[in-house]
């Protein structure tokens, strides 16, 4: 290639060479022949090969830019699967391992002792049916506003913001129980 070359003319001298080294296979131009007989008669034909070749470079650094965001996005969208997968594996642990306190009388124990007024027998039935409801596998889900109950291994991810409402409205329960009979939730 010459400086001020025009590409038609760069595209036709390798044309000449490819010709003379396919002479064997007479007629079969190959793909990179079709490729050049499109540089020589194309939009280009007039253009100077040094110009030509600059733009193709730029062309090329943009189509590896381009590439490499989008196997950076690709990364970032496996990596966001991956810690997905583990909060909802690590968030079914717990709900399991919460299922086994249940079982276990979790609720008796937390409440603790009647309040004044309270009757034991209604304590006594708020545990045995948590209780009942751990050993059947159900877990409360609140959902505007609503309670509702879900087999454990009927969960799905979507679920997730659901069953944390029900278990912070549990939470919140509880330690205002306990906070009434250690006699400063009154005032």
């Amino acid at each position: 290639m010459q400086k001020n070359q025009r590409v038609a003319d760069m595209a036709a001298e390798v044309l000449a060479r490819q010709v003379c080294a396919r002479t064997a296979q007479a007629g079969e131009t190959t793909e990179a022949g079709r490729q050049l007989e499109q540089l020589r008669d194309g939009l280009h034909l007039d253009a100077s090969a040094g110009h030509w070749q600059e733009d193709m470079a730029r062309k090329r650094a943009a189509e590896r830019g381009r590439a490499r965001r989008e196997e950076g996005r690709r990364a970032r969208q496996e990596e966001n699967r991956r810690a997905q997968r583990a909060a909802w594996k690590a968030f079914m642990q717990a709900e399991l391992w919460e299922l086994e306190l249940r079982k276990d009388d979790q609720l008796a124990k937390a409440l603790g002792k009647p309040l004044p007024g309270e009757a034991p027998a209604v304590l006594q039935r708020l545990a045995a049916e948590d209780r009942r409801q751990a050993e059947e596998g159900l877990v409360a889900l609140i959902r505007n506003g609503k309670v509702f109950y879900k087999h454990v291994e009927e969960l799905s991810e979507e679920d997730m913001p659901a069953r944390s409402a029900a278990s912070r409205m549990r939470t919140m329960w509880l330690k205002e129980r306990r906070d009434r009979w250690l006699g400063r939730g009154e005032g």
